[in-house]
């Protein structure tokens, strides 16, 4: 496989979509290329299209989002899925001309510096964009063949690229990962990549011989100017903070420079040759987009230095030049569907400084109130912040146990969301009393504007979390580290630096397990907590309440049950699960749980037995049934660094229903009382025969767990930080 054409999709089916996919049919070679299609969850009819596409081109590779997952997750899940030595990412805002591909990804294999190829086009803010008169949707390749043939075999080395068409090279993808989904919707992630690519010592190029016609911005042209412009600052200042340097004009401009400076040489510093001819040609079709850059610069830099008062004149001359530059862009030499949308766009405008009714209203304001009406007395309590982890209605974990706990503590908790696989929230929903779940993207951006720093804890559970902590209202940061950092996917030079500036920022650094406490510096124990995982009052209610017999166990109920439940993945020793199955033909093993990271073959090899059954994931409250009718519970890992630093929530929820528990030998498991622990196959076997509790030992089990509460940890949390809810 050469190349993998990866397009995500979210809504403009007509505008857009259509044309792009059928612009790549027309004119891509896919028998040695693949072409993989992601839908951000479109609501317009593109879903239905996109099916009846691969119905009719039934090799291309679909996938269908439940959730608009934003630029850098759609495309992540594309990346992922791509085979190629390449990975292209296209916006369908973009068509394609004949022959584009090869000559995309041609100079990989002439300079294995370059790590990033893009063409150059008719709309982008950078040096990739060109001039040419008469340039539209039906008439690009017909205007753009001609330069193509001057210009063959050129290229240039650039800052950054537009990710409108961009060529990213396997070896990129394996030394960095993956785009940076902490942008959400969009966004500055090109940039972001473009910075970690050259950082890493790769070469980022454009070609002069492919060209590729770019409609621009039809998605974030629909965004209200409230909310793309609280979306572009809040991106801007995560990408500041994240490289430590300073997003501007300026720096787009010094590139543009580079570029026409590259240029004027070839040209005045040798004979009148065909390529100083062609470096004429590329000035001049770039001095156009290069003034309008320099004008601003130039507005940037005169509205930077006004601390009151009129605006200067010169401001308004900038401001005019800019109107007029996109009013000749679009309506004197845009299509007719570009005139439409800029017609649209002005009419809005003028609508709104007239005061009409029904004019384009703040939507950032309207939703800020509604966070305000939704919080409700928001300023009389404290406030946990937890940023997007694990999506809340997702299987329970330590992050929504927690925030739930502190809820029930009486504060007032906001639980951020990505809506990345089960949460389906659109801004703000009360999930349970004082526990208040938000879209991230959306939400976030706003609370500076709603809360008193002084009233706010900000408990980040992820190294990557620190992306809020610039803008974020706090007057103390926790930072939970509950796993073996190598969990995270993300490239691990960047996880171990976001994790180190965590610590050191942290006034509290709270540790799921022992080992994970003593790889922390030493200058940060005294501000560190070991904070175990724990059981939920709510579920040792419910265990106490006897229950029916599910369905699905009641042709077992003559013989044992051995159960397991939560994450089905790689952690899980499999080959103990069939030993155990094969060596207890008399048992019966039900696991109940997702299958994660590639684990279903190891599982599918597992249920070909006839005494195992596999359930899928459910709701916690769901597993008390099954709880109740396991005759023993196990915790099957496989035993290495990563589960020596896992404290198993199920471990205290088996405790709490009284049931035996029989787990591997990993580190936390052996510390916790009532817990055999087998060092082999062979043991464990043996301990699941002669494995029983005396009612004693079982309310001792029951006890113990009581005393083992969420609601206990985050006491514990608040106590370490001198805080009452209110």
């Amino acid at each position: 496989m050469d190349a993998s054409i990866v397009v995500l999709t979210y809504n403009n089916l007509n505008e857009t979509t259509a044309p792009c996919l059928e612009s790549i049919i027309a004119n891509t070679d896919l028998t040695r290329n693949e072409l993989i299609i992601v839908d951000n969850a479109s609501a317009d009819g593109t879903r239905e299209y996109l099916l009846e596409f691969q119905r009719k081109y039934p090799f291309i590779h679909l996938r269908l989002n439940e959730t608009n997952k934003g630029y850098a997750g759609g495309n992540n899940d594309g990346m992922k899925t791509a085979r190629g030595e390449v990975v292209v990412l296209l916006n369908n805002d973009t068509l394609v001309p004949p022959g584009w591909l090869p000559r995309l990804t041609r100079l990989f294999t002439e300079n294995k510096q370059v790590g990033l190829i893009g063409p150059v086009t008719n709309s982008a803010g950078n040096e990739q964009r060109l001039e040419l008169d008469g340039v539209n949707e039906n008439t690009y390749e017909e205007i753009t063949s001609a330069y193509i043939q001057r210009h063959q075999g050129v290229w240039f080395a650039t800052e950054r690229l537009g990710f409108y068409c961009v060529a990213v090279h396997r070896r990129v993808i394996e030394k960095i990962g993956y785009l940076d989904e902490g942008f959400g919707l969009g966004m500055f992630e090109d940039d972001d990549y473009c910075v970690r690519a050259r950082r890493a010592g790769f070469v980022l190029a454009v070609i002069e011989d492919c060209f590729v016609y770019h409609k621009g911005s039809v998605s974030f042209g629909k965004l209200a100017t409230q909310k793309y412009k609280a979306l572009f600052e809040r991106n801007k200042a995560l990408y500041t903070k994240k490289h430590d340097v300073t997003w501007s004009f300026s720096e787009i401009a010094l590139s543009y420079w580079e570029k026409l400076d590259k240029d004027l040489r070839v040209m005045f510093e040798g004979p009148r040759t065909p390529e100083a001819v062609a470096a004429l040609e590329r000035i001049e079709l770039r001095w156009e987009n290069f003034r309008h850059l320099l004008v601003q610069v130039h507005s940037a830099e005169v509205s930077n230095q006004i601390s009151g008062g009129q605006p200067p004149a010169v401001l308004a001359r900038s401001k005019w030049q800019t109107r007029w530059f996109n009013f000749r862009r679009n309506v004197l030499r845009g299509t007719w569907r570009e005139r439409v949308r800029y017609g649209r766009y002005i009419a809005s405008r003028l609508a709104i400084r007239a005061g009409v009714k029904g004019a384009e209203s703040d939507p950032s304001k309207e939703l800020m109130e509604k966070v305000r009406r939704t919080l409700g007395n928001f300023e009389q309590r404290r406030v946990v912040i937890f940023p997007a982890t694990i999506d809340y209605s997702y299987m329970r974990q330590r992050p929504q146990s927690l925030a739930k706990a502190f809820a029930d503590m009486g504060f007032l908790v906001i639980y951020g969301t990505l809506n990345h696989t089960t949460d389906k929230v659109k801004d703000i929903e009360e999930v349970s009393p004082g526990l208040f779940l938000v879209q991230e993207w959306d939400i976030f951006p706003l609370l500076p504007h709603i809360l008193e720093p002084g009233n706010v804890i900000y408990y980040c559970l992820w190294p990557n979390n620190l992306r809020h902590v610039e803008y974020l209202p706090y007057s103390r940061l926790v930072y939970d580290y509950m796993d073996d950092l190598c969990l995270l996917d993300l490239p691990s030079e960047q996880v171990k630096a976001m994790h180190d500036e965590m610590l050191q920022r942290a006034d509290l650094v709270t540790v799921s397990a022992q080992r994970l406490y003593d790889t922390l510096p030493a200058d940060r124990r005294d501000a560190a907590l070991i904070l175990p995982n724990a059981v939920g009052e709510e579920f040792i209610a419910a265990l106490a309440v006897p229950q029916a017999v599910p369905e699905a166990l009641k042709d077992f109920e003559r013989r044992p049950v051995i159960g397991y439940y939560g994450a089905l993945a790689p952690w899980i020793d499999f080959e103990l699960l069939e030993h155990v199955a094969d060596s207890l033909p008399d048992h019966v093993l039900v696991v109940i749980g997702p299958v994660l990271d590639g684990a279903d073959e190891s599982l599918n090899s597992l249920c070909t037995r006839a005494n195992v059954r596999h359930f899928p994931a459910m709701e916690q409250l769901d597993l008390v049934p099954y709880l109740q009718h396991f005759d023993l519970c196990i915790i099957p890992f496989v035993v290495n660094q990563i589960t020596n630093s896992v404290s198993p929530v199920k471990l205290y929820e088996y405790l709490a229903a009284g049931k035996p528990v029989i787990a591997t030998a990993t580190e936390e498991c052996g510390r916790i009382p009532f817990v055999k622990i087998a060092v082999d196959k062979e043991e464990f076997v043996t301990l699941v025969r002669s494995s029983s509790l005396l009612e004693a030992e079982a309310a001792e089990s029951r006890a113990y767990a009581a005393s083992q509460t969420w609601s206990a940890r985050a006491a514990e949390v608040a106590s370490r930080l001198k805080l009452d809810s209110y």
